[in-house]
């Protein structure tokens, strides 16, 4: 897979160009075969590994974008968009007069008229600044630290751990976060002195000093040229989710799509077989025995209807081993590892099988078209329109989306519109009950606002509208690019819901229109009703895998209960021991939430610390 590293240093600086000629050295002497990117005073860029390529001349065929007279360069996946159609997209040159306007736009000019899964390196030559930009979208990995004066962008941590030169410590203040609402998102990392750039965030180094800054504003976004009549929405939502998945399939040559049977992937599979690039098409569905674990009859419906090729495949409790979790590619936080655990090798091996190189799915479309939370469309509603028209009709489609009575939702509304309470998004975040977590990590998680996502800071969310901010939040954690585990594959993973231009339009779409009619995702169903089966367009109950991760944990039960009942959350006083015993026991209900937040959350970040157990020994203070 591809992977970038750069070092930035400041050239009136001796000591820290030592150290900078120190790790050229070391990363010439690496097994890793790096090339240079671009090299400019007091910025070396390289890069290792190539991307899967579509044919010649399609769009994202390099990975590498060199901006004109050496002023710097994009690593990664970008296209260009047109600003009244961003659905239309070609291929990137950055002649010299583009390169002016990115360089005096302070990289604006990329957020702007471009989207893509990014990283950008650009010098200033008259001044000698230096600045990283990360594509709002958050696909590319972007972590920084710093060794003797030196900074370091790169996107795997593992090329800085095998220099030989780092002795990363856990920084337990984030793990208590994560472990009191999992899908913690900040600048900080598990790890201390490695920080993340965010989405949207460009990072400015000027002799030897460091500002950070969010330019890409979700909320401004958001409460711009709002899209209030339904049938511009759904047209415009149509045209761009199409373009959006059109640019990302003319990427690969073939693509192994996760058709689950829901609302999302169906829409991602009819864009891809409408794609211009017609590459290889495989649909995989996964089906279980559970309640709701089998979603054949749906996947079977959408892969006739687009005559696409469907795999399926039952799961196995039983034969998924959680031993594979301690052997964990080494990264900056934890991550949520079971899906792979149980299906990456099999994935690889069916995509090898097609000889396609692209994994893609629906993954984040619940979030994107609203599928969750109904009744802050009302509340969003009053806070625009106040008692105008219409603020009835949102309670009744609320009501209808969420099962609820239309008076408790019209008085929230005029509660948090009134007497504007501060709506926390963390606390929001985090489920009703976690008896497994100490309840006063969770209080104290839900006080600190340093583990607010930098799109959420409390101080820029007042008077924001809880719908929107509970809208930004559902998209605010970038999916994983790298795999979880030491593999050969060649698989690049795409989330094409999660691009840019979707994103902004949907942000743009109130909560209130996307729960129009009484239903959830309500827009995008509209878009795209004409290119899915009847069944899954009125479709309202999602799959659901309850069952199944009991069996996995019941598989696996020795496993679980040696690697968490005496391990290091318990031990840093994180997870509540006799609450969590009572779950690892087989005499436990099979449906209880608890089972999925064990193995998915404190398995995971258990065997986290583990794998980084050999290089710190730091306990909690």
């Amino acid at each position: 897979m591809y992977r970038y590293l750069a070092l930035i240093w400041n050239p009136e600086d001796e000591r820290s160009g030592l150290a900078a000629a120190a790790l050229q050295e070391r990363l010439n002497a690496s097994p890793t075969s790096w090339s240079p990117s671009w090299e400019a005073t007091g910025i070396l860029v390289l890069h290792a590994g190539r991307a899967p390529h579509g044919p010649s001349g399609q769009i994202g065929t390099s990975d590498t974008w060199p901006l004109a007279r050496g002023a710097g360069v994009v690593l990664g996946r970008i296209f260009t968009r047109n600003i009244e159609s961003p659905q239309s997209a070609a291929r990137v040159t950055f002649d010299e007069g583009e390169s002016s306007q990115v360089l005096a736009s302070g990289g604006r000019r990329l957020l702007e008229r471009y989207w893509g899964r990014y990283v950008a390196f650009v010098r200033n030559g008259a001044t000698g600044e230096i600045w990283v930009l990360r594509d709002p979208s958050g696909g590319f990995p972007c972590l920084l630290t710093h060794y003797e004066g030196v900074a370091i962008v790169c996107s795997d941590i593992e090329d800085c751990h095998g220099l030989g030169l780092f002795s990363f410590a856990v920084n337990w203040s984030y793990i208590a976060g994560f472990v009191a609402h999992a899908g913690l998102q900040i600048r900080e990392t598990a790890l201390d002195g490695v920080s993340e750039v965010q989405p949207g965030e460009r990072v400015r180094f000027f002799r030897g000093s460091m500002q950070r800054s969010m330019e890409w504003n979700p909320i401004e976004i958001a409460r711009s040229e709002p899209l209030e009549i339904a049938d511009e929405a759904v047209a415009a939502l149509r045209a761009t989710t199409l373009g959006c998945v059109h640019t990302w399939a003319a990427c690969h040559k073939g693509i192994l799509h996760n058709l689950s049977g829901g609302l999302d992937s169906s829409i991602v599979l009819s864009c891809l077989v409408s794609a211009p690039s017609r590459p290889e098409l495989v649909c995989l569905n996964y089906f279980g025995t559970g309640p709701h674990e089998d979603e054949r009859r749906y996947a079977r419906a959408m892969a006739e209807r687009v005559g696409a090729k469907l795999v399926e495949e039952q799961l196995d409790p039983r034969a998924v081993r959680l031993q594979k979790v301690l052997s964990l590619r080494r990264s900056p936080r934890p991550w949520f590892y079971v899906y792979e655990v149980e299906h990456g090798d099999f994935e690889d091996e069916l995509a090898a099988r097609h000889g396609v190189d692209g994994l893609f799915s629906g993954a984040g479309g619940d979030g994107l078209f609203f599928q969750a939370r109904a009744d802050l469309a009302v509340t969003d509603h009053f806070f625009a329109h106040g008692f105008g028209a219409g603020l009835m009709r949102t309670a009744i489609d609320a009501a209808r989306v969420s099962r609820k009575s239309i008076w408790p939702l019209l008085w929230q509304a005029v509660r948090m519109r009134v007497l504007q309470p501060e709506w926390d998004p963390i606390a929001a975040r985090s489920p009703i009950a976690r008896t497994i977590v100490k309840s006063e990590l969770i209080e104290a998680a839900k006080r600190n606002t340093a583990l607010a996502h930098p799109w959420l800071i409390p101080a820029d969310t007042r008077g924001v509208s809880p719908g929107i901010l509970w809208h930004i939040l559902s998209i605010s954690t970038p999916p994983a690019f790298y795999s979880s585990f030491p593999r050969n594959s060649c698989l690049e993973r795409t989330m094409p819901l999660l691009s840019q231009p979707l994103i902004e339009l949907c942000l743009r779409i109130p909560t209130y229109v996307l729960i129009r009619s009484g239903r959830d995702r309500a827009v995008a169903r509209r878009a795209f009703e004409s290119d899915l089966p009847t069944e899954i367009v009125r479709r309202r109950a999602k799959g659901r895998t309850d069952q199944h991760v009991r069996n996995i944990l019941d598989a696996n039960l020795h496993f679980v209960r040696e690697l968490l009942l005496d391990g290091l959350l318990v031990r840093q006083g994180f997870l509540n021991r006799p609450a969590l015993e009572l779950y690892l026991t087989r005499d436990r209900s099979p449906a209880d939430f608890q089972y999925t937040e064990i193995l998915q959350e404190h398995l995971c970040t258990e065997a986290w610390l583990r794998r980084w157990a050999t290089t710190s020994c730091s306990t909690a203070s």
